[in-house]
């Protein structure tokens, strides 16, 4: 070990070790990205247009709210790592960040129309939002594919 005249060299050392370790933990984010954002994007449209047919056929009850807001909240905390990791973040994450903002309102949106009417009728005031969904998830592939 070295001793008290060389503390410099010790904190600089410490220093030089953890903002390796940053790189190298950034490195690793941006590695998996791209596979990670795909799935993330996909199971968030899957999801809706799965609530969306629930709707239709009057099975959406409260019990199936949990498995549309887990992914959400996976997907948040996937976008806000991102967030964490970039200086500027990349046209994927800021896309990515649109479709998070129309998944979430949609899934508010499938929940008000199970307390409030259900059936055809229901699952038509939704296909507008799924279609934003639908676009948003398509602005997430070409930024992503761009970025390549």
């Amino acid at each position: 070990m070295l001793g008290p005249a060389f503390r410099a060299v010790k904190a600089n050392c410490v220093l030089v070790v953890l903002v390796a370790g940053l790189g190298v933990v950034s490195g690793c984010f941006w590695r998996s990205y791209p596979d990670r954002l795909r799935t993330h994007s996909e199971l968030l449209v899957s999801f809706a247009h799965k609530a969306r047919d629930l709707v239709a056929a009057r099975r959406f009850t409260a019990e199936n709210l949990p498995e549309l807001t887990y992914p959400l909240e996976r997907a948040s905390a996937f976008a806000a790592q991102g967030r964490q990791h970039a200086a500027t973040p990349p046209a994927s994450l800021v896309a990515f960040e649109v479709l998070i903002d129309r998944y979430r309102a949609f899934v508010d949106l499938v929940d008000q129309m199970r307390r409030d009417r259900a059936g055809p009728d229901a699952a038509r005031a939704l296909d507008a939002p799924l279609l934003a969904i639908d676009a948003a998830a398509s602005d997430v592939k070409v930024a992503r594919d761009r970025e390549r």
